[in-house]
C-alpha cells in the first residue's frame, strides 16, 4: 500500500535529520525543513499529504504556520508536536486546524500509528469525494430533462434545496417526473452516499402502508413471521420519498408527524423506541390544502412537509421540452433494443408536439418506447406514432360516459380506459386511480 508523502517542521536539525532517516527507512516519501517560512515555500511548489511540526519555530510559531497552511489547503493533515507543559497550547492548534498531537520526546511507534490513522482518513475522504461526483454524473444523467424556463427554474430550486434537511413537498400531475426531482435532490445532497428509499402509497392499505412505512415485529399480524425494517429504518442517514402521502389515512399521518418532530417511532406490534435520521421528500398530485379544509389531511402535517414546495408544471406547459425529451428517449430506448435510431421525421415531430400529453412526461415516454420497438429506420416515421397523436386529439384520454349509467358500468369504464392508456400496466392504472393493483386485477377477472 502507498505511504502518504511527509513534510517535516523543526528547527532542532539533528533532531529532523535523525526523524527524516528513520520515516524513509520505513517507506515515507519525506522532506525536512527547519522553520514555517520554509515550509510554506516548499508548499508553493509541491503537494504533502501529512505535516508534522513542532509548536516551537524560529521567526514564524507553529500557530501562525497552521492558520497560514488552512487558508491555502483544507485537505492536508497537519499533527503538531509539543512540549509535555504545553498541552495546553497543543489544544490551541487543534482548534486552529490541527488534526492532532504528539508530545515530546517523540515516539517513533506512536507516531507511525497517528500518521496511518490520519492516511486512512484521508483516503476514505478521497474516495467519498469521488463517489460524490459518480453520484452527481449520475443525477445529471437522468431523465429530468428541459430547457424550458420552468424547468430551469426547478434546476435552480433543486440545487438551492440540495445541501438543506428541510422536508420538501412535489407537486405536479401524474407523470410529470416527481421522483425524479426527489432523486435529483438527494443526489446533490451531503446525504448522496447515504440511500435513498422511494414508496408509493396510493396502492396500499392502511395496515400494509404502517408497515412498510415503520416496519413490524414478529407476530405483530397473521403472517409477519419475523422482524422486518420499514423504510425508515432502511433510509437512515439518506432520503425517504413517499409519492401520493395525500392518499395516506389519518392514523398514518399522525405516526409520520411523531417522526417528522422527534425522529422517532415503534414498529408495529413493537415497543422499543427506534431513532433514525432521515431527510423526508413527499409528493402529490392532489390539492393538499383542499383536502385540509375537508379534514382528510392533517393541518399541522401539511406544513411540516410544506417547508419547501417545488411544482412540477405538466407537458402541455412546457411544450419547447417536447423535442428535447423525445430524442432524449429515442436514444435510450434505441441503445436498450439496439437499434440504429437517430430521431424522427418532420411530421412525426410535429404531431408530438401538437399532441396535449393529458398523460406527461411518462405518456411520451411510453409512446416512444412503442415507436423505437415498431421502427425499422433511421427515423420514425408518423405512422409509428398512436392514431390519437396523429390526430392532434387527446380524446382517447377522456372518458364518455352517458347519464344514466351505473356506478358499476363507470366504474369498469374508467379502469378499462386507464389500462389502455397505460398499456395494461396495473400497477401505474393502480397509482393513477388511487387504488390497489389486486382490485384491478379482481375486477378484471370479474369482467372477462
Amino acid at each position: 500500500m502507498t505511504k502518504p508523502k511527509l513534510l517535516l517542521v523543526d528547527d532542532d536539525k539533528n533532531a529532523l535529520d535523525g526523524l527524516v532517516k528513520i520515516l524513509t527507512h520505513d517507506g515515507y516519501p519525506v522532506s525536512g525543513v527547519l522553520s514555517g517560512y520554509e515550509a510554506l515555500n516548499l508548499l508553493s511548489k509541491k503537494a504533502f499529504d501529512i505535516i508534522v511540526t513542532d509548536m516551537k519555530l524560529p521567526g514564524m510559531g507553529g500557530l501562525s504556520l497552521i492558520h497560514e497552511i488552512r487558508k491555502k489547503d483544507e485537505t492536508v493533515a497537519i499533527v503538531v508536536i509539543t512540549a509535555y507543559s504545553s498541552v495546553k497550547t497543543a489544544v490551541e492548534a487543534i482548534k486552529c486546524g490541527a488534526d492532532d498531537y504528539l508530545t515530546k520526546p517523540i515516539n517513533v511507534e506512536e507516531l507511525t500509528l497517528v500518521l496511518g490513522k490520519l492516511w486512512e482518513k484521508q483516503r476514505l475522504i478521497a474516495q467519498n469525494r469521488i463517489l460524490k461526483e459518480k453520484l452527481k454524473d449520475k443525477y445529471k444523467s437522468s431523465e429530468l430533462v428541459g430547457n424550458t424556463q420552468q424547468m430551469k427554474q426547478i434546476f435552480h430550486m433543486i440545487e438551492d434545496v440540495a445541501p438543506s434537511t428541510a422536508s420538501i413537498l412535489i407537486l405536479g400531475e401524474t407523470g410529470t417526473g416527481k421522483e425524479l426531482v426527489a432523486n435529483a435532490v438527494h443526489y446533490q445532497s451531503e446525504r448522496a452516499c447515504a440511500p435513498f428509499i422511494a414508496l408509493h402509497c396510493a396502492a396500499l392499505s392502511e395496515g400494509v402502508l404502517e408497515s412498510e412505512l415503520f416496519g413490524h415485529e414478529k407476530g405483530a399480524f397473521t403472517g409477519a413471521i419475523q422482524s422486518r425494517k420499514g423504510r425508515f429504518e432502511m433510509a437512515d442517514g439518506g432520503t425517504l420519498f413517499l409519492d401520493e402521502v395525500g392518499e395516506m389515512s389519518l392514523k398514518v399521518q399522525v405516526k409520520l408527524l411523531r417522526i417528522l418532530e422527534k425522529g422517532e417511532f415503534e414498529r408495529v406490534g413493537g415497543e422499543k423506541t427506534v431513532k433514525v435520521d432521515v431527510r423526508l421528500i413527499a409528493a402529490t398530485n392532489r390539492n393538499l390544502e383542499k383536502e385540509v379544509s375537508e379534514g382528510r389531511f392533517r393541518d399541522d402535517l401539511f406544513y411540516r412537509l410544506n417547508v419547501i414546495t417545488i411544482h412540477l408544471p405538466p407537458l402541455r406547459e412546457r411544450k419547447d421540452d417536447i423535442p428535447i425529451l423525445s430524442n432524449f428517449f429515442v436514444i435510450k430506448y434505441a441503445k436498450k433494443y439496439k437499434k440504429e435510431i437517430k430521431g424522427f421525421t418532420p411530421d412525426a415531430m410535429d404531431a408530438l408536439c401538437s399532441y396535449r400529453w393529458p398523460g406527461n412526461v411518462r405518456e411520451l415516454e411510453n409512446v416512444i418506447e412503442r415507436a423505437v420497438v415498431l421502427c425499422k429506420k433511421s427515423t420514425i416515421p408518423v405512422d409509428h406514432l398512436p392514431g390519437n397523436i396523429v390526430s392532434g386529439k387527446d380524446d382517447e384520454s377522456f372518458i364518455k360516459i352517458p347519464l344514466g349509467a351505473s356506478l358499476q358500468e363507470a366504474e369498469k369504464e374508467i379502469i378499462q380506459k386507464t389500462l389502455q392508456m397505460t398499456r395494461g400496466s396495473k400497477k401505474e392504472a393502480a397509482l393513477i386511480l388511487g387504488i390497489s393493483s389486486r382490485k384491478i386485477e379482481y375486477k378484471v377477472k370479474e369482467w372477462q
